[in-house]
């Protein structure tokens, strides 16, 4: 069942186009603000054009390539858009990166020019770029001609400092508008690429999902789904170099009149401050933001009034910690969402009139122009309703494909257009989709399917429990059992005979963990998330360890 979002109003239109549209209805309202500086929509245009001008004058342009190495920032926003407005196509790299992965994206991607900043939280980005192309320490002025990075001719510089070859951002962002921009801009379409935003790589090297400017409606359904609206607040928080970020908090205040309020990098405390300071009115976030805001000393006497609807990404929670949140943050309604980079972020997303327990279960109706079915993974054959299997995704949300990986882009897209996400879901008799876990993530205990969220709902009843995960693992009789990692609440404890004697009676035995490890915390990537890889191998080596 597919919400209808009215978004009519942005067909045929480019990430640039939306945002001119923007700057005409909403031209005093502000638009994006970090720190004390703040810039009205009229103000942030006029900037993009002239930042797009300055690109077209280092010879850039339609089907370019332009990396961006920076921190949540008002540069961060301008040079996405300035790119949208001339057709050139954005690469963000995450800051956390180490040189290996920045550079591999660097070159894979074939970026013509680089954003970059000096240093972020103590890290020399100079001297990172430096070992990834040592060329770059003895070029001079004009076009850069690297063995490393053969396709890179500039590096622009954020602030002071610098590679010697290095442009001055605020230089370039000054450059006098010509008739080129109304040129270049005129030749965009929708179907162009806007940006190619790579994945984790947790099962190998990073693939770049390309996206086209269709994108902008569906971040813009995020925003109605939350009651977004002109003069509403944004706080930006997730990391842009992530499309949650991009897609579900800086693209929905563009084309919705709202105001981007900028967060370099999460902070609870500055984040509750901001919430309550610049009555922040739309927020999302995957469940650690929740458990940080709700446990921090400061949130007792914060007025949050202005924040009435959130929504909440990336894992099932329990419903009496659903309803905590909702609790402790006065909300009215929580809602939320399930959706992948590959398929625009948000497959599904909850109505405000869902009931609870769908919404903590991460079961939603399909939001937008998407058809969803769920398949047997092994034939592509449709399950029937109610029945688990693959989720497929299909139409205007579904990536280009993997830039430079046709074989990828084969193996992940039919040629019928079908995504298939390897998650894997229910669709009910609501036509709503439960997401139950991953196909790699199933397991097999005695030929009998184990799907892991089950078992981890289950354990996070338990009082003692903050947050579980559970992974398969090898197991010589019955191929494989579950192994539970548990993250516990402040000044309790748990054992593996407890774990047992808790879930007998409420979980088939087959579905029981066979082994239970308690962490001080777990790990988890740059973006908050569980990190399942790294908990399968200190699985299998903790088994190896005990055979020895």
């Amino acid at each position: 069942m597919s919400q209808a979002m009215d978004v009519a109003w942005l067909n045929g239109l480019t990430l640039g186009a939306a945002l001119r549209l923007s700057a005409s209805r909403h031209a005093d309202l502000e638009c994006i603000k970090s720190g004390d500086t703040v810039m009205t929509f009229a103000e942030f245009d006029q900037s993009v054009d002239r930042l797009a001008s300055g690109f077209l004058s280092l010879g850039l342009g339609r089907g370019d390539h332009v990396a961006v190495w920076l921190t949540n920032s008002i540069e961060w926003a301008q040079t996405f858009c300035a790119c949208g407005r001339i057709g050139a196509v954005l690469v963000p790299i995450n800051t956390r990166y180490t040189s290996s992965e920045a550079g591999y994206i660097l070159a894979q991607s074939d970026a013509r020019l680089l954003v970059m900043t000096r240093s972020i939280w103590n890290k020399d980005y100079v001297q990172m770029l430096e070992s990834i192309a040592p060329d770059i320490a003895n070029a001079g002025s004009g076009l850069l001609q690297l063995a490393q990075l053969p396709q890179l001719r500039h590096v622009l510089t954020v602030g002071e400092g610098g590679v010697a070859a290095s442009l001055r951002f605020e230089e370039l962002a000054r450059t006098p508008v010509t008739a080129a921009l109304a040129q270049a801009e005129a030749a965009v379409t929708p179907q162009d690429p806007l940006l190619i935003c790579y994945t984790s790589g947790t099962t190998g090297r990073p693939k770049g999902a390309m996206h086209n400017h269709i994108v902008i409606k569906q971040a813009t359904r995020v925003g109605l789904s939350c009651n977004l609206s002109a003069g509403g607040r944004v706080l930006g928080h997730m990391p842009l170099y992530h499309v949650a970020g991009l897609y579900m908090g800086l693209v929905p205040s563009l084309t919705l009149g709202g105001c981007f309020v900028v967060m370099p990098q999460w902070d609870t405390g500055e984040a509750l401050a901001l919430m309550e300071s610049e009555k922040i009115s739309f927020f999302g976030g995957i469940p650690t933001h929740f458990i940080d805001l709700v446990d921090h000393p400061s949130l007792p006497g914060r007025d949050l009034s202005s924040l009435t609807v959130a929504w909440m990404g990336g894992t099932p929670v329990m419903q009496v910690t659903f309803e905590r949140f909702k609790k402790a943050l006065g909300l009215k309604h929580l809602l939320s969402t399930y959706g992948m980079t590959e398929n625009t972020i948000s497959t599904t997303f909850n109505r405000p009139e869902d009931p609870p327990d769908a919404s903590c279960n991460n079961c939603a109706p399909v939001l937008g122009e998407c058809e969803v079915r769920v398949v047997d993974p092994a034939t592509g054959a449709e399950r029937p309703t109610g029945e688990i299997g693959e989720i497929w995704c299909r139409g205007e949300t579904v990536m280009m494909g993997y830039y430079k990986n046709p074989q990828a882009t084969a193996e992940a897209i039919t040629p019928e257009g079908w995504l298939k996400t390897g998650d894997l879901g229910r669709i009910d008799a609501n036509g709503m989709l439960g997401i139950t876990g991953r196909v790699k993530e199933m397991y097999k205990t005695g030929g009998t399917n184990v799907y892991p969220a089950e078992v981890e709902q289950h354990l996070s009843r338990h009082p003692a429990v903050k947050m579980a995960v559970v992974v398969g693992v090898e197991d010589e009789r019955l191929g494989e059992v579950g192994h539970a990692f548990i993250e516990l609440n402040p000044g309790t404890s748990i054992d593996l005979s407890e774990v047992h004697s808790f879930c007998k009676g409420s979980l088939a035995d087959y579905k029981i963990p066979r082994h239970v490890t308690v962490l001080p915390e777990l790990p988890r990537t740059s973006t908050g998330k569980i990190q399942k890889v790294s908990l399968v191998q200190m699985a299998r080596e903790g088994l190896a360890g005990a055979r020895g």
